[in-house]
């Protein structure tokens, strides 16, 4: 869950800049995809610190960490 979150903010910053570069290719919709894009990513992000294990023990039968 950590790499999707971290992509997600990657995407959604490359997309915020890219629409804010090229205003006529992309429309301003860019902006709200990126917006979401990064919120979704933070939401990721968030659900895998709130759980120290992110899925790991269960699958491992150990602490493996995140």
């Amino acid at each position: 869950m950590k790499i999707i979150g971290l992509l997600l903010l990657v995407i959604g910053i490359i997309g915020i800049v890219l629409t804010v570069m090229m205003p006529a290719l992309f429309g301003y919709g860019g902006l709200i995809a990126g917006v979401t894009a990064i919120l979704t990513g933070i939401v990721f992000l968030a659900a895998c610190a709130v759980r120290t294990s992110c899925g790991c023990e269960r699958r491992n039968n150990n602490n493996c960490g995140c």
